[in-house]
């Protein structure tokens, strides 16, 4: 398995995906180059340890600071289950 994150300060969203795209696809071919293939299921797609991003096996996110919004967790996580988003802090997943 292999994650890869591409991230950057500033708003080059398409920059950040390019980055992505490009080492995604040496990985891929390197694997094909030493004989390997990537996990790929043709009615899942990409196939990985995690059941949420089968499919692209990609995942996006988008880091914003909200300093007035953070001051009031119970009212930012309610804010996002509205949009169906999960608040996560500067470390990722489960961090304030």
């Amino acid at each position: 398995q292999c994650r890869i994150i591409a991230m950057e300060e500033g708003g080059d969203v398409k920059g950040v995906f390019s980055r992505f795209c490009a080492l995604s696809d040496s990985i891929k071919t390197a694997a094909e180059a030493n004989g390997k293939s990537l996990m790929y299921d043709p009615k899942l797609g990409f196939l990985g340890t995690c059941p949420s991003n089968l499919g692209t096996g990609l995942r996006a996110s988008v880091m914003i600071v909200l300093p007035e919004l953070n001051k009031d967790v119970h009212k930012l996580e309610e804010i996002c289950a509205g949009f169906d988003l999960q608040p996560r802090g500067s470390s990722g997943e489960h961090s304030a």
